[in-house]
């Protein structure tokens, strides 16, 4: 919705940042060298995330909840015993978008220890250290559980800290633990990979199908947004050209449209484009409004049979048939104008509130009954073309089978 929405977006940027906690390992290498080693792993820069789940500690809303994650690195490098300590401790955030749009907002989650201990991992690899053994590859799965974060290795710069050279052997060390989450990290990761091969398939799908069926899409740059129906309303904002706005309701001239949670506005219904579902929508309230008022014909069956004339469009062919009576004895209200327009009311509530699920018909003809009346018909396809805005009145019933024809030659307009 145009720059406002990413206005709302920093607006509700107000999460309070969690007690993160830290990374550790030292290496026998000056701290230019980690310095260097780092920027060439571009550490310092932050990247996307896919997805949450996997990659921070479980808290009490539901991790599919939250989208456009990030994360970034905070690092230091300490001096340590016979080389440099890195800590790392990572900063993620996400969108989180609840049912109630007025709770939704960025918010700052803690990590598990996935990202640092992945980052301390390849640091530990670019200098010639020996990668995850092919054993716990093999392991890789969906099935291992996300790392707790509970191993806080840096709490004292030149703590002792577990190193490739000088590594704990008593089961149950946090050498043993490094294992265990290095070789869980490795299988999330081929998940994640999998996770994200899957996300761009469903991105691409998303892409190449079309708008759904109750956006309206502004057609003028700068179309103004207005906080009520009126000329000389308040102007929300202007809208960009392509901007798009989910439909609520039409009020003459002017769309209804929902701007972002609970904010509305209305925009001239001339600065837009409306889809075919809601073009049809609006006719069926039109037509609706028609039959109610033409209080001058009144139903008195619907049924489907086949045509009942030699016009050879419809000649024997299944048809959807309206039989009315007039009601008025005034031939000004029941003459070629308002059968017209009667049965104009009658095609677009048809082209409506038909179905996939109706009964398979090729036209629809409404049947005047009376001694002066007539028959009126049209084909299904000339009937879509007439509701959806592409074919005029004028043409629409000059396509129409009209019997006889005088009884309609007052006005070809409904």
């Amino acid at each position: 919705m145009g720059g406002l929405g990413g206005v709302l977006s920093i607006l509700l940027t107000t999460a309070v940042f969690p007690q993160a906690v830290p990374y550790a390992r030292s290496f026998s290498k000056s701290a230019e060298e980690v310095e260097v080693a780092l920027k060439d792993l571009q550490a310092y820069s932050g990247q996307k995330l896919p997805i949450v789940d996997g990659f921070v500690a479980t808290g009490d809303k539901p991790l599919n909840q939250y989208e456009r994650a990030f994360y970034q690195f905070s690092i230091d490098v300490l001096p340590g015993t016979g080389g440099t300590i890195v800590r790392v401790t990572a900063k993620i955030t996400a969108w989180y978008a609840d049912k109630d749009p007025a709770k939704s907002g960025y918010q700052v989650l803690p990590s598990n220890g996935r990202l640092e201990l992945d980052l301390l991992d390849r640091l530990e690899e670019k200098f010639g250290g020996k990668p995850a053994s092919s054993m716990a590859r093999a392991l890789s799965n969906s099935t291992i559980s996300a790392p707790k974060p509970k191993l806080d290795l840096g709490g004292v710069p030149g703590a002792q800290i577990p190193t490739t050279a000088n590594p704990a052997t008593k089961s149950g060390t946090p050498a043993d633990e490094l294992g265990s989450l290095r070789s869980s990290r490795e299988a999330e990761e081929k998940h994640m990979r999998e996770l994200n091969a899957e996300l761009q398939s469903l991105q691409e799908i998303q892409k190449n199908q079309a708008h759904p069926l109750n956006l309206v899409v502004v057609k003028n740059a700068g179309a103004p947004v207005l906080a009520k129906p009126a000329e000389g309303a308040r102007v929300l904002f202007n809208a960009a050209a392509e901007d798009e706005f989910e439909f609520i309701a039409a009020e003459g001239e002017w769309i209804h449209v929902q701007i972002s949670g609970p904010s509305r506005g209305y925009i001239r219904r001339s600065n837009l484009e409306l889809s075919e579902f809601i073009a049809a929508r609006l006719n069926s309230q039109v037509a609706a409004a028609t039959v109610e008022k033409a209080a001058a014909f009144r139903m008195l069956r619907e049924e489907t049979s086949p045509f009942p004339g030699d016009w050879e469009q419809l000649k024997g062919k299944a048809v959807k048939i309206f039989t009315v009576q007039p009601v008025s004895q005034d031939p000004k209200e029941t003459g070629a104008r308002a059968r017209l327009a009667f049965a104009s009311s009658l095609f677009q509530k048809y082209a409506a509130d038909s179905t996939a699920s109706a009964p398979a018909v090729e036209g629809v003809v409404v049947i005047f009954d009376s001694a002066d009346g007539g028959i009126v018909g049209t084909t299904l396809a000339t009937l879509k073309q007439f509701a959806a805005g592409t074919l005029s009145p004028e043409n629409f019933w000059k396509q129409c089978y009209r019997d006889p024809p005088e009884a309609f030659q007052e006005s070809r307009k409904p």
